[in-house]
């Protein structure tokens, strides 16, 4: 398994308010997909309910490994609940085993789950939104510390995007 992450930020690492992202850009949103896709995503319970609320339904083409202290209440394809990080870490392991899911495996939130898997991450994927927000939620510096900044790509559409990959130093 390859753990990473994948987080948009803002200039004052703020990543959402009120269990919901701080802004909406379609390009950001497509980069998610397209890094994601085919891939096993963990998270926390509350990033899961937001990815719920508005679609009703998990993200298509991911299986979602969900961190919650509580039982789920239903069922649904391609959704797993564990209780610990570690417990995610040991699904993710079985289903590359199985050979259904791609190697890399992407930490999607919240605070407290980027928080406790951010030493166990090779790779970091981060949109930088170059202005600062009103967020309840934010992303630790501590990465800055741990990693190398091993590329960027500015956004074409949007001037204050940039995309980042950062590697373990």
């Amino acid at each position: 398994m390859i753990l990473n992450q994948i987080v948009a930020v803002a200039a004052n690492l703020a990543i959402g308010k009120d269990n919901d992202l701080l802004w909406h850009y379609a390009e950001d949103l497509k980069f998610f997909k397209e890094t994601t896709s085919g891939k096993i995503i963990i998270m926390g319970r509350k990033t899961f309910d937001s990815i719920l609320k508005p679609r009703g339904k998990p993200l298509p083409n991911r299986f979602h490994i969900v961190i919650s202290r509580s039982e789920p209440t239903s069922i649904l394809e391609n959704v797993r609940f564990v209780k610990s990080l570690k417990e995610a870490y040991a699904t993710a392991d079985m289903l590359i085993k199985l050979g259904n899911y791609n190697p890399d495996v992407f930490v999607i939130g919240g605070a407290e789950i980027y928080n406790q898997s951010l030493m166990d991450c090779q790779k970091l994927y981060i949109t930088k939104i170059n202005k600062n927000f009103d967020g309840d939620v934010f992303y630790s510096a501590a990465y800055q510390i741990h990693f190398i900044r091993e590329s960027t790509r500015a956004s074409l559409e949007h001037p204050e995007l940039s995309y980042e990959v950062w590697v373990k130093s």
